[in-house]
């Protein structure tokens, strides 16, 4: 079993997986545009004998431009070895995780059919993905949203400005394989250009990022930048449309950006090409500060290019 692998899955996973019950039976599965991502997640669930199925979708809607590729486990005895293998390594759904689990318990006591404990764990299910570890706005769009009486909305976590509840605590959690997971699904590396007022230069300003809902997985991902020493910028945003709150982390800056990218050099799958670049460019940087116009923007346009790609 390979730790690291396993690490880079569950933040991969958390960011791009979702656990699910179909009519029949409960459902596992990830889905990702980037064929190197699919192919290395199918292999590290191969290697631990979990057989995940896999659809390509040449055109998933109007807009898309680019292939789709599905996973997904339904059969009870891979579900099971998914759950068992990942769930030191899943953090921001392991909620969902344990649900399953409790489906597959009770299912084994008999006490209801079958068809009936499937259909009350998928509207467990359906509010969990809604609500856990997401702080909600309105709770009168949640209640809507769901449409189920039996669920218990007072144990939902609602925003408070006044009590500052989307203030990030820092704790002990240091894994660079599952932020590097969760970067490969939803970060971004790039560097921004900026013109500088009354100069004929501008100013080029590497950075990673990453946004996301999941308070749970910002917790995670900010303690492991303060526990190895890299500065970050936070900010909670509110989204309106989803209902929820959203963190910005962004690591910024040449000396920032150089630490963070070294730390993080050959742990990526989609974005490490970005990496390596992003890496190379703030080397540049810091051994000749005026190098800055000569190469920013043509490390600006290759980090675009392969952006692009992903």
């Amino acid at each position: 079993m390979n730790k690291s692998k396993l690490s880079w899955s569950g933040g991969f996973f958390d960011g791009e997986g979702y656990f699910s019950f179909s009519p029949k039976c409960p459902l596992v599965g990830i889905n990702n545009t980037n064929p190197l991502a699919i192919s290395n997640f199918f292999e590290i669930m191969q290697n631990n004998d979990i057989e995940f199925k896999i659809i390509e979708r040449n055109k998933t809607s109007r807009k898309a431009k680019k292939k789709r590729w599905d996973m997904y486990i339904m059969n009870k005895n891979n579900i099971i070895k998914f759950l068992n293998n990942m769930e030191n390594y899943i953090h921001g759904k392991k909620n969902q995780l344990f649900l399953i689990n409790n489906f597959y318990d009770e299912y084994s006591k008999k006490r209801k059919k079958y068809n009936q404990i499937v259909k009350d764990y998928h509207g467990i299910m359906k509010f969990f993905n809604q609500t856990s570890n997401i702080l909600i706005l309105d709770k009168n769009k949640l209640i809507k949203k769901i449409n189920d009486n039996d669920m218990n909305f007072d144990f939902v976590e609602y925003y408070n400005k006044d009590k500052k509840n989307d203030f990030i605590k820092i704790n002990s959690f240091n894994n660079l394989d599952y932020i590097s997971g969760l970067l490969d699904a939803e970060g971004t590396v790039y560097i921004n250009k900026r013109k500088i007022k009354n100069k004929k230069y501008h100013r080029y300003i590497p950075s990673i990022s990453i946004v996301n809902t999941n308070k749970k997985i910002i917790q995670n991902y900010c303690s492991t930048l303060k526990n190895n020493d890299v500065a970050f910028h936070v900010q909670s945003r509110i989204d309106n449309k989803r209902n929820r709150v959203k963190w910005d982390i962004s690591v910024a800056g040449v000396k920032r950006v150089n630490n963070f990218s070294k730390l993080l050099k050959n742990r990526l799958i989609i974005k490490n090409r970005q990496i390596d670049l992003i890496h190379k460019y703030c080397s540049l940087r810091l051994k000749d500060v005026l190098s800055k116009n000569d190469i920013g923007q043509s490390f600006k346009e290759a980090i675009e290019a392969l952006n692009r790609e992903n």
